[in-house]
């Protein structure tokens, strides 16, 4: 497997994603992923705290960009968009009820921070919207900068 391209192929899917919540955002959802992270110690909301956010979920993403590599090696046996967005099929799900848990363990929920809710349902359409949105953009991202896996790399998994 090519970590490498892997965690490189999630940084970017991972920045694609913040772009793609930044303007639901824009367009008047309250979704905020990067604070909802950055303020998860219990800090209140600044730029520091969303700038902090922000690269948990770079970092976060480049992890799962791994973990999609060694999906697209083991068991899709081929990468590339179509192959990225099934995968995150599965990412999405997960990601979904992950993010409705961190509402309900987070420090500043309700007083501070909203909570996002599963899926980010609590922001509404829009939040539910760019939430998907964003998780297929990554898994086609992820899918098409991994591209399709060589016998080669293939073979050094064995």
């Amino acid at each position: 497997m090519n970590v490498g391209k892997a965690f490189f192929a999630g940084i970017v899917g991972g920045a694609a994603m913040t772009l793609i919540i930044a303007a639901a955002r824009a367009a008047g959802a309250s979704a905020d992923v990067a604070q909802l992270l950055g303020t998860l110690p219990g800090n209140a909301p600044t730029s520091l705290s969303w700038l902090v956010g922000f690269l948990v979920t770079i970092l976060m993403s480049g992890l799962i960009g791994i973990a999609y590599g060694a999906v697209f090696e083991t068991i899709t046996r081929s990468a590339g968009a179509a192959t990225g967005l099934k995968v995150s099929l599965v990412h999405l799900a997960l990601a979904g009820i992950f993010v409705g848990l961190v509402g309900l363990m987070h420090p500043l929920v309700p007083e501070v921070v909203a909570a996002p809710g599963f899926f980010m349902s609590r922001y509404g359409g829009l939040g539910i919207l760019s939430f998907v949105a964003a998780h297929l953009a990554f898994g086609a991202i992820v899918g098409a900068l991994y591209e399709t896996v060589t016998p080669e790399e293939t073979a050094q998994l064995k």
